[in-house]
């Protein structure tokens, strides 16, 4: 088989084998045993397996020519870990934006293993997937537009996620972190994932591991080499590894980056080493690296700009919603906000076996305050009269303005004798009240009708109630008005 025919052949998935090896390498009782015999059941993924283990990408120790036998090398998660490369490396378009955006995922989960034997860990195999699964947000992207998830991926590393939000786009670590919740990968993987692009160190291991990976890989990805690679020091050296171990990590990454898409079966092209991107950047990116920069500090001015707007938005929006459910003139709830905080509480009283009792509320002689002294004094009664509804009633009660002079006062779990008093509380509190008048103090009363219900059944006595308590209320209006009456 020549190569073209290789290629062509990577562009197919890699087989429902490495899909079931995934599933079963997550449940408790699987056995390396039973991964061989999946990984056997498709020999074109057998083979594959054979040519990634035997790779320096997996770097084992001695050659193995048996997939049982490399099973049992790599164990249950070394297996996992190898099925899930073979996923993302299958999810990498062909051609010359899939050789930028391979070349960018092995960058960091080559750099993430390093930086785990750098530590002294003795399995960073499990840091190798999480960095092959850094760009895998970007790799989900070029499913649909390759050469836009290809134009993020050549650009400067520190800045793509300002590129992405400035086009509209979910940012890569988001969308890798989601597509790692469907792989059923490990959380602190999902995590490491999600936060290896933010501006300080995560707290989790694996996270850091990534988060300084993701800086090594941007030294080789755009902008300016030397200010990365120190960028890439000092972050290695908040992890604990040696500048020395950086420089080496650094040194040998191009060629095992070339190496390890060999083991994929793909080309990414030629891997110019540290010193040739540093000489090429001294000649000819200072300029251009400074164009981008003030780019970039544009797109991050729009993008806090259109956050701005977005959350003044949000509070317009929320504003207008408070505004729909509230009177404006004694800034109580609405005839609407009653009816939905209504329907709320008898619902609860019903399911809970509670009373809720209903007070309606009408000024006496309301007119006459209007004919006699005017409309604006008129708005003043009624902004007194809900003053003193909120002053007498609990947290959880709701005093409504219900249209006109009338109010209405919800009271969760209270039984009718309770309603009576609270009722009488407020009218003696409104007949003390002296409300401003334009010729001195005006006095102000109110007739209130009481009515109760309980559960079960209350929430459908919604109208039944109101009935109730406008009759206790008709009724205390015909006993010469300014008091308190029960419903039967």
């Amino acid at each position: 088989m020549n190569r073209g025919q290789k290629r062509r052949k990577s562009d197919q998935p890699a087989s429902a084998a490495a899909t079931k090896i995934i599933q079963a390498a997550v449940r408790p009782d699987c056995s390396a045993a039973e991964l061989g015999e999946l990984a056997q059941s498709d020999p074109a993924f057998a083979l594959r397996v054979l040519s990634v283990v035997n790779s320096p990408a997996f770097s084992l120790s001695r050659k193995v020519d048996d997939v049982r036998q490399a099973v049992s090398l790599i164990g249950v998660r070394g297996l996992r870990n190898l099925a899930l490369s073979l996923v993302v490396s299958d999810m990498v378009p062909m051609g010359e934006a899939g050789r930028v955006l391979l070349g960018n995922s092995l960058r960091r989960a080559l750099a993430a293993r390093a930086l785990g034997i750098a530590l002294g860990e003795r399995r960073a195999d499990g840091h190798f997937t999480t960095g092959l699964f850094l760009e895998s947000g970007l790799l989900a992207r070029a499913r649909d537009d390759a050469a836009g998830a290809a134009e993020v991926a050549m650009s400067p590393a520190a800045h793509r996620v300002v590129r992405e939000r400035a086009d509209g786009h979910v940012p890569h670590p988001v969308a890798g972190a989601k597509l790692a919740e469907e792989y059923m990968l490990p959380p602190e993987t999902i995590e490491a994932i999600k936060h290896h692009h933010d501006a300080e160190m995560p707290d989790a291991p694996a996270a850091k591991v990534a988060w300084v990976a993701e800086r090594v890989a941007a030294v080789f990805e755009g902008g300016a080499t030397s200010a990365a690679k120190e960028a890439a020091i000092s972050a290695a050296g908040q992890l604990g590894v040696a500048e020395a171990q950086v420089e080496t990590i650094l040194k040998e990454l191009p060629a095992e980056v070339s190496d390890a898409a060999g083991a994929f079966d793909r080309d990414v092209g030629e891997q110019a080493d540290l010193d040739s991107l540093i000489l090429d950047a001294n000649r000819t990116l200072v300029d251009l690296n400074g164009q981008y920069e003030a780019l970039i500090r544009k797109l991050e001015t729009v993008i806090a700009e259109k956050e701005q707007l977005e959350q003044q938005l949000r509070q317009a929006n929320a504003q207008l919603e408070a505004d729909s459910l509230t009177d404006s003139l004694t800034g109580l709830p609405n005839k609407r906000a009653l009816g939905e905080a209504l329907t709320r509480d008898l619902s609860r009283a019903d399911r809970e076996s509670q009373h809720l009792s209903l007070v309606v509320v009408d000024v006496d002689h309301f007119k006459k305050f209007n004919d006699t002294y005017g409309h604006a004094t008129g708005d003043v009664v009624l902004e007194s009269v809900g003053k003193m509804l909120r002053d007498c009633v609990r947290a959880g009660d709701v005093p409504a303005r219900f249209g006109g002079e009338e109010f209405v006062v919800v009271l969760p779990n209270t039984d009718p004798a309770g309603a009576k008093i609270v009722a009488e509380r407020m009218r003696t509190r409104l007949e003390q009240l002296e409300v401003p008048g334009p010729s001195g103090a005006l006095r102000v009363t109110a007739s209130f009708g009481v009515a109760s219900v309980q559960g079960p059944g209350c929430g459908k006595k919604q109208q039944e109630l109101f009935e109730r308590a406008d009759a206790a209320l008709y009724e205390a209006k015909r006993a010469g008005r300014n008091n308190v009456k029960l419903a039967a």
